[in-house]
């Protein structure tokens, strides 16, 4: 199924190089040398002072041979423009890097010297935060550490309270395990109602080159699920869930233009309910044990660019505007330990498209789900459609636009369409509006301003509008529902995450639950972006435990 389509936006501001600067040279690659800047350069002004220079030195500098580990090109090997640009976007891809840059230039005999230019983030986050979404409080406190003794490795520690839930978790990450390319993910959370386990050991595809990956996963959760109404909860339970994942992939097809690739693997998934006091008769889903082989097969045709001020602060993001498809299914039969026979299938498609100079569209489509009897199970048809124009006045200036739609059919019996303020409707409580389809339209005029305040922060700010409809039957026939309001962008500029604090202050046009019109939410990240789309979140996955996903993120995703 051939999708809808990609954009991302925005002049690359600053050092960073352009990916044509990269694929201008030529030639054999010489010697090899990097600098590695602290998370504060005392040549530039202002970041002399005494309390940055103390903070130079209880910060690790990252180590050269982590640095190294993530280079695609080596002395001696013809040089590779596509290479050179995937060894950057790998090493911004680390948390514990602020910015990366590859220079080349002529060196001695013919050859192509290069230099590896990293700056470093401040790592170690000491955290107690309070915040506000959709009506429901959050409390997070805890430490987090990503890049321990230079070694780029992560230990976290987070306590969070949710509401009236309260959870701990432990989590340990390392990238680059004895050097390999394999990384190891392990976390262990728990709750007054039970605890998750997950260990993840996974060779990437890290390279449009890379021959083969490999990935092991093995989750156990035990976790309170709840089911809503007009924004009120009418039933809990408790999910009980397995999940191991056998998987081997390898590059299949290979030219200039395009990487084609195989997987072939076994996934087990085994979930069991079980009742409380305020399930609500008939409400508890059924148990189910998928078991099964699955294959896949992928394509990626590469176009990446570096922009700035999309979803992050003067922080270069990548983006592909060519094409991503994929599909994945395999049969889940009694013979091999399912409680019935079906076949489950997924397959997305995503596209880029530049409209104008600093125009672009970014888009994504897909399905999922399960056949069983000749009817579908948990099926979930998605589309968004983001679209982001750079405006140059005074300041910076990006329009951003995101269409999303989904559709569900025989959802299991734990999963909702859900909209409200944590899923994009910022004016009213979470979780008010459910059905079996949604539709959702954001728009947003984000404005930033280059200075960085104190050597340690960018801000920014945005005026919205949110319009959207859950509905068990026909949109057309639903009660949509508006919001407007405006907002504040905080960005620590040299922490790991290079993320943003969102402060909205949103008002429902349109009356919801609750009664009151005005919502303040205040909490980290964009309201809505391509990667972090309310129809990712329809279809719950347990794996998803081991994640990159940030701690605090998934604590309050939670």
């Amino acid at each position: 199924m051939r999708a809808l389509v990609l954009a991302a936006a925005v002049l690359a501001a600053g050092p960073p190089l352009r990916a044509e600067d990269l694929s201008a040279s030529s030639g054999t690659v010489g010697s090899v040398t990097f600098l590695r800047k602290n998370v504060f350069d005392p040549s530039v002004a202002g970041e002399d002072w005494w309390v940055f220079t103390a903070a130079n030195r209880i910060h690790i500098l990252t180590r050269e041979r982590v640095v190294r580990d993530e280079l695609l090109l080596l002395p001696g090997r013809p040089w590779d423009a596509l290479a050179a640009q995937e060894t950057e976007r790998n090493l911004r891809s680390r948390n514990f890097i602020r910015r990366a840059e590859l220079r080349s230039k002529p060196g001695p005999s013919g050859l192509l010297d290069l230099e590896v230019l990293t700056q470093d983030a401040w790592t170690l986050k000491p955290q107690m935060s309070v915040g506000t979404e959709g009506g429901d409080r959050y409390l997070i406190y805890g430490v987090e550490e990503n890049n321990i003794l230079g070694l780029g490795k992560t230990v976290s520690l987070y306590g969070a309270e949710v509401g009236s839930e309260r959870r701990s978790e432990a989590r340990y990450a390392d990238p680059r395990v004895w050097g390999t390319w394999f990384q190891l993910t392990g976390l262990y959370s728990k709750t007054r109602r039970g605890d998750e386990i997950g260990v993840l050991l996974e060779r990437p595809f890290f390279s449009l080159d890379t021959d083969n990956s490999t990935r092991l996963a093995w989750t156990r959760t035990i976790q309170e699920d709840k089911l809503y109404d007009y924004g009120a909860e009418y039933s809990k339970f408790i999910r009980n869930t397995h999940v191991t994942q056998l998987e081997w992939g390898f590059k299949a097809f290979q030219t200039e233009s395009q990487t084609q690739r195989a997987r072939i693997g076994y996934e087990l998934e085994k979930s069991w309910f079980d009742s409380e006091p305020e399930t609500l008769p008939g409400s508890l889903p059924k148990d189910r044990t998928l078991s099964g082989p699955v294959a896949g097969w992928s394509i990626v045709r590469p176009d990446y660019i570096k922009e700035t001020y999309i979803d992050r602060i003067k922080r270069v993001e990548d983006f592909n505007l060519g094409n991503e498809f994929s599909v994945r299914g395999g049969p889940a039969l009694e013979s091999w330990g399912s409680d019935k026979d079906r076949w489950k299938v997924s397959a997305m498609d995503q596209q880029g498209l530049r409209l104008w100079e600093e125009a672009f569209l970014l888009g994504q489509a897909g399905i999922q789900g399960r056949l069983s009897g000749g009817l579908t199970e948990n099926s979930l048809f998605y589309a968004n459609l983001n679209f982001f124009d750079k405006l140059r006045r005074p300041f910076s200036q990006t329009l951003v636009g995101h269409l999303e739609y989904n559709a569900t059919g025989r959802l299991d019996g734990e999963n909702q369409i859900l909209l409200g303020g944590n899923t994009g409707l910022r004016g009213y409580k979470n979780n008010s509006f459910a059905g079996t389809r949604s539709l959702l339209l954001n728009f947003e005029d984000r404005f930033f301003h280059d200075r960085e305040w104190f050597h340690l922060l960018y801000l920014g700010g945005v005026a919205f509008v949110d319009t959207g409809c859950a509905s068990p039957g026909s949109l057309a026939r639903g009660q949509w529902k508006t919001d407007v309001g405006f907002g504040v962008r905080v960005s620590p500029s040299r922490s790991a995450s290079g993320g943003v604090l969102r402060i909205d202050l949103a008002y429902a046009l349109n009356p919801g639950p609750g009664g009151s019109r005005w919502v303040l939410s205040l909490r980290g990240g964009q309201a809505f972006s391509i990667f972090n789309s309310a129809n990712r979140r329809v279809l719950r996955r347990a794996e998803g435990a081991v994640s990159e996903e940030g701690a605090g993120t998934r604590l309050r995703r939670r």
